[in-house]
Formats: structure tokens, sequence, C-alpha cells
């Protein structure tokens, strides 16, 4: 009953997420399927795939993301097994960190399972900005792909180049007076991810981000600059959600994480 999810279990994915989620499962799966820090599991049935879950390896530090059950098999214990599950998998394949961005309904089930929160991310909905051109954002270069990886492990704590690297391409940077980087965005990286060593990079970023790839905004509560700059231009805030550890928590700053990529990954 569980297993390894197989590429041909991915379209039976399609509407899988919680419509409020407003995440299309199946793509996202496509996306990582295959590659080596990815690993997905399902619990399938006759009827059909009633769980999945997956796990992220980023060296040391595994993330746990879309514990997903279907509601006619809720309370059954699925949630808990499928997370233990991933959990054991990230273990066997030398994680001494856990993470995950905890739903509502999950956080009490990840309690129990030995995970503290450590963090919280805060959602808001804004309008549409209007950017103000900069010569200071720009395309990435495929040839700064070591420094993106370079400044996402400096603020991450993790090293998640081989999680990051097929959406440098499609990727935005900020560069400092002397052409240095000094901020990036990418976003096709979930929702977009954006980090910034100085906070008028990573506010530049936002604004871009804002103009040219309008939602909604996931913010650490750590970065003060990002969350002022947000309200100030009519953001609203809609939730929050707590950043849940199991073992050490890794050293990431979160001033310098100007907009979250996504729940699954940080």
């Amino acid at each position: 009953m569980l297993r390894d999810l197989e590429l041909s279990d991915i379209p039976k994915l399609e509407a899988f997420a919680p419509k409020e989620w407003n995440m299309a499962l199946d793509a996202l799966f496509l996306k990582h399927f295959g590659r080596s820090y990815f690993h997905s599991r399902v619990w399938a049935e006759p009827d059909g795939i009633l769980a999945v879950g997956q796990g992220i390896v980023n060296g040391a530090t595994g993330w746990i993301g879309n514990i997903i059950v279907r509601p006619e098999a809720r309370k059954r214990g699925l949630g808990s097994r499928m997370t233990q599950d991933v959990i054991d998998l990230l273990r066997a394949r030398g994680c001494s960190t856990l993470l995950l961005i905890a739903t509502e309904l999950g956080e009490p089930v990840y309690h129990k399972l030995g995970f503290r929160k450590t963090g919280e991310y805060v959602f808001l909905q804004l309008p549409r900005l209007l950017w103000t051109s900069t010569t200071s954002v720009r395309r990435l270069k495929q040839s700064e792909a070591d420094a993106v990886f370079k400044l996402d492990a400096f603020a991450s704590g993790e090293a998640r180049s081989a999680l990051l690297a097929p959406d440098v391409d499609a990727g935005w940077a900020h560069v400092d007076p002397d052409g240095a980087l000094d901020g990036f965005f990418l976003p096709t990286f979930g929702a977009g991810l954006i980090i910034a060593i100085r906070p008028s990079a990573g506010l530049a970023l936002q604004a871009f981000k804002h103009t040219f790839y309008p939602g909604a905004a996931v913010v650490p509560t750590g970065n003060d600059a990002a969350l002022h700059f947000l309200v100030e231009h009519g953001a609203i805030e809609t939730a929050r959600a707590p950043r849940m550890a199991f073992g050490p928590e890794v050293s990431w700053k979160e001033e310098y994480i100007f907009a979250r990529g996504a729940g699954y990954c940080g």
C-alpha cells in the first residue's frame, strides 16, 4: 500500500491538493520527479491513491512537504504514517535536520512526531505594484549560477544547488554599484524565491516581482524590511504558518529572505 511515486501516478494527482493551496500537484511532481534530491511516496489502494508525501534532500537538511490525505480517507492515521515514512526516508539519506512548514491541520501531527516551532511565515495579499525601472535589475547569467548558490546557502543555511539549478536560467539578478550580485529572484522556483544580502537589493526585487509576477507574498517574520515594504504598499496579512524542525535548526538568516520559494522547501 505504501510505495514510491511512479511516473504513471502523476496525472492522477491533478486535483489532489486542497483548493486553497492553489497548487497543481501533478505539475510540481513532474518537475522534480527523477531528480536525485526528490523522493515521493504514495498510499495506494485498489480504489486509487489516498495519500501522498514528499521529501527533498539538501545535503544534511531534509524538507518534508505536501503530506496530503484525501478527505474521505482521513482519521485513519495515514497522515502520521506518511510523515513518519518520509522522515525515515530522509534520515536514511543522511539528513540530520528535518524541516517543514505546517498547515493548521498538520501542526498537531508534527508536534506528536517530535517537531518544534522554530519560526513563522506571514502570508499577504497586495495590489499589483508599479515598478520604477532601474539598471540594477537584469537577467541572471548562467555564469552567475555559482554566485546564486553561494548566496542562497549563506541565507538558507542549506546546500540547495541541485534544487535551484533548473530555475536559474529564468532568474533575475540585482547588482551593486560595482556590478557584483547582491540579490536574485527566481520566478519559476515555487512562488518566486528572493534572496538578497542588502535591504535595498531585496526591496528592489520585491517591487520587481510584484509588478511583473503579481501574486501573494510569503515572508519570514524575521525580515522586518520586507514586511514593512509590503504593508506600506497596501499588503494585507491573510495567514501565518509555523516553520518546524526535527533535530538542530539550520543557521538560516531570515533578514536575507525577501520571498519564500515554496511551502515544501522554504
